[in-house]
């Protein structure tokens, strides 16, 4: 063959293969980038919709309640709950955290089931305590930044409702400095903990610890009582006894193992005052 010829023939060859190599290597890398692209925008979706679980964990670890704003969908329904929201935490005297959080988003199922929200009316705000635990909700419709501000648990309260959340029913004794059977009737109800193998936990509240005045009201304590009294609430949140002075430790065993009655306060719900006294 003539070298001319071979020599045009190869170079064309070369041209046209070059031009291939080139044509692919653009769709590759078009392939490439959308799926860099992609990956991108998922991840990034992924981290946005993580963030509400761990906004919530970091005001757990910081100690802070959390006013929850839980909503379907953009608007003014739910900028005006996030409003509200803000309101309280300004006017609240403790620090606090305001999260948002789209039931529509996946990556928030866990959530919606920890906090009971499916088929809930939205938006909703919830009272999240400094330890985690739900302290309370309302709907927007009733929602004011004085209700959600009540909602916030006094420290001994939240302690309460902790270990209710935890499934433990609490002797809750209320005293005064000044009575010289605190000890051993605290070390009762340690004795009467250990029976129930730490199923149960004891709740110290002051008569005069003006932080705590909503629990005590809501226990009907005596503020001219002499001795402690323990009251024990059940794991569903029920006064099942009210106790006045030493008390044998197996009829406390036997009131934090009472079977919750009917038309009283849920487990959690942070009300200890119903039930019957004894």
């Amino acid at each position: 063959m003539d070298p001319e010829k071979i020599f045009l023939t190869y170079y064309y060859v070369n041209i046209k293969y070059n031009v291939y190599l080139r044509h692919t290597k653009l769709k590759t890398m078009k392939k490439i980038f959308s799926i860099m692209i992609l990956a991108i925008f998922i991840t990034g979706l992924m981290r946005v919709n993580a963030q509400t679980a761990t906004e919530i964990e970091k005001a757990g670890k910081s100690c802070k309640p959390v006013f929850l704003v839980a909503y379907n969908a953009n608007g003014a329904d739910a900028d005006k709950a996030i409003t509200i929201a803000n309101e309280a935490k300004k006017n609240l005297k403790a620090a606090s955290v305001v999260i948002k959080m789209n039931t529509t988003d996946a990556a928030n199922s866990n959530l919606i089931a920890k906090y009971r929200l499916a088929g809930a009316p939205l938006p909703l705000i919830l009272v999240l305590d400094k330890n985690g635990t739900t302290a309370g909700g309302v709907a927007l419709k009733d929602a004011t930044s004085a209700k959600l501000i009540d909602m916030v648990p006094s420290p001994k309260t939240s302690e309460l409702i902790k270990a209710l959340a935890d499934g433990k029913s609490v002797y809750i004794v209320v005293y005064k400095e000044s009575m010289t059977s605190k000890k051993s009737i605290v070390d009762n109800c340690a004795v009467a903990c250990s029976k129930m193998d730490n199923k149960s936990a004891t709740v110290l509240v002051a008569l005069d610890d003006k932080k705590e005045a909503k629990l005590l009201q809501s226990l009907k304590a005596d503020p001219n009582a002499k001795e402690p009294v323990t009251y024990v609430v059940n794991k569903s949140g029920q006064v099942a006894g009210t106790y006045s002075g030493m008390t044998d430790v197996n009829t406390l065993v036997a009131a934090a193992k009472k079977a919750p009655a009917g038309g009283c306060c849920g487990g959690g719900s942070g009300s200890a005052g119903c039930g019957t006294k004894k």
